[in-house]
């Protein structure tokens, strides 16, 4: 991030409130220097949600959520860093820099960037209407035709392009929206010196942010005419590889629990009419990675509602790579052989869809894995057997591993043990290193965490002196990353937002907020020194431990200056 957007930034945050922005979600109540109130991001009855209004951070107790208002708008209205700095920069009245190492790169202004979504509107009001008339009564059998009624097509704002060349054109520009606006909204192409309608003699869906901005649409051929859908081209605002169908009703969907992940407009507009909540839709694209990402911000799972035909097994097989690269887990929707998820829930309903098995991960892949065999042929069942050893090796958890270990043994008859080798779990017993004799007196493993985030939360209030710590007394990188700068006397809050890795800022946030703290600088002072003193005790332990574990491969002369280390070691421990 360059200096100058950096500086802005610090300047967005200076203007911004945190515990007015909190209190438009959350009702919050002074105490002390704190705000408290039930945590929005998980159920509770008692209030463990926290906003400091000095350090302008918020942090859940609970949950332990936290960060900046810029993480805090992020996290309820799920957007991305740029789209929640430009939410509160409208909000402060401030202009966005045109061009930032954190921007999209489009180089576009404030006005540039709404003029674009007010042409994307104007022309999803202008196909709804459209759809009404004469000009539109194709695309409006075709949508009664696929089961849909008045209401539904209101809902989704459904419409018509007209079959004419130039319709949304000559309707937009006599609103006075520019000729190079809408080529670059991807509303109309040009050729040589004549502008077109993008979208022509199409049933039209809109494409919609969380924030109710249009982003772009999908469009549905009539008849046999190719591609059968078509999609905005990538502009400004509108990357088909970002973003998904009905999110901005998914993310209304919190009690949902989860995502159900179609490949359609249809699907979508299916289920959802059945009252399956959370569905959305790529945008005429395999599930990508930036998508999944997308979701993660959603919901915690996701399910896979793919065709029930094998072109959808394969491609729900595709989505569930990607879905387990991004550590989100999913299940995938088994559908009977050939049916789609619009074809179904019209025939069974609700009550049929919730019925659908479930499977996760490892069991679908299982169950794949019996495609195009005969497992009452011993050759067949050996390579199923070797098929879902390859698959299983792949699940971590111990529990789970073995529920699918005992489904193997009884479908294929082979050993356990043997399953497990293949698997690869029972790997060779190894010679152990000597151990170290037992320490009635040692501390918990969590006394170091402890004494780091103490010391940090002593120094962020300013009850001990910097100079009494080094960053060098954290062995955390977090923590000694925080403690730096705390020592510097740097603002850390900006810091803390631009971490990537949500556990190193949860590591920050944890600490502090570490409580209780003491009321006295002189009771601080000593509050410092216990923790100091711990710190140092771990350390020449954590050393000692070391130096034994090469002890097994030393000569006699190395050990026993090995020994010698320990005893020192050992006398610091004891003497901190």
């Amino acid at each position: 991030m360059d200096a100058r957007f950096q500086a802005w930034l610090e300047e967005l945050r200076a203007r911004t409130s945190l515990e007015e922005v909190v209190s438009e979600y959350v009702p919050l109540k002074q105490k002390g220097r704190r705000y408290w109130g039930c945590c929005p991001f998980h159920n509770e009855k008692t209030p463990s949600f926290s906003v400091d209004g000095e350090a302008q951070l918020y942090y859940c107790f609970g949950c332990h959520k936290g960060g900046t208002v810029i993480n805090f708008v992020m996290e309820m209205e799920r957007l991305e860093f740029m789209d929640a700095v430009r939410l509160l920069a409208d909000r402060a009245h401030m202009e966005v820099p045109a061009r930032s190492r954190r921007d999209d790169g489009d180089g576009l202004t404030r006005d540039e960037r709404e003029a674009m979504y007010e042409a994307n509107r104007e022309a999803a009001r202008y196909f709804h209407a459209l759809l009404w008339t004469g000009e539109g009564a194709e695309a409006l059998n075709y949508l009664y035709g696929r089961g849909l009624n008045d209401r539904d097509i209101r809902r989704f704002g459904l419409g018509a392009s007209p079959r004419g060349w130039d319709g949304l054109y000559k309707h937009l520009t006599e609103k006075g929206y520019a000729p190079e606006l809408l080529e670059k909204a991807g509303l109309i192409v040009r050729r040589e010196s004549r502008a077109f309608d993008m979208f022509r003699g199409r049933a039209m869906f809109p494409i919609i942010n969380p924030r109710g901005r249009v982003l772009g649409f999908g469009g549905r051929a009539m008849g046999e005419e190719q591609p059968k859908y078509l999609n905005t081209a990538e502009t400004p605002i509108f990357n088909k590889r970002r973003g998904l169908y009905a999110l901005n009703m998914a993310a209304k969907e919190r009690s949902a629990g989860r995502l159900i992940l179609v490949e359609g407009y249809m699907d979508t507009v299916s289920l959802r009419k059945y009252g399956v909540q959370g569905v959305v839709a790529t945008l005429g694209t395999a599930l990508t990675e930036e998508q999944a990402r997308l979701m993660k911000r959603y919901a915690p799972e996701v399910w896979i509602s793919y065709d029930g035909d094998p072109p959808g097994q394969k491609a729900a097989l595709r989505a569930l790579d990607i879905l387990d690269q991004q550590g989100l887990p999913a299940k995938v929707i088994d559908y009977p052989q050939g049916m789609d998820p619009d074809d179904f829930i019209k025939r069974n309903g609700l009550p049929g869809f919730d019925a659908l098995p479930k499977y996760d991960s490892a069991s679908y892949r299982m169950l794949r894995a019996r495609d195009g065999l005969d497992l009452a042929i011993q050759d067949d069942l050996t390579q199923y057997a070797l098929r879902c050893c390859a698959i299983l090796k792949n699940v971590k958890n111990p529990v789970e591993l073995e529920n699918h270990l005992r489904r193997l043994v009884n479908e294929t008859g082979y050993d356990r043990e043997i399953l497990l080798r293949q698997i690869g779990v029972s790997a060779p017993a190894q010679a152990e290193a000597p151990r170290r004799p037992y320490r009635p007196a040692e501390k918990p493993a969590d006394d170091q965490a402890l004494a780091e985030c103490a010391l940090i939360a002593l120094l962020a209030r300013d009850l001990i002196a910097p100079a009494l710590l080094a960053a060098s007394d954290f062995s955390d990188p977090a923590r000694a990353a925080l403690a730096e700068r705390l020592i510097a006397g740097e603002a850390v809050s900006g810091w803390i937002e631009g971490l990537d890795d949500e556990s190193a800022r949860q590591k920050a946030l944890e600490a502090l907020n570490y409580r209780p703290l003491p009321d006295t600088r002189e009771d601080a002072a000593r509050m410092a020194e216990d923790c100091l003193r711990t710190i140092h005790k771990n350390r020449a332990e954590s050393r000692a431990d070391e130096i034994y574990q090469n002890i097994g491969t030393a000569s006699q002369e190395q050990k026993l200056a090995m020994y010698r280390q320990i005893m020192a070691l050992d006398n610091e421990d004891r003497t901190g």
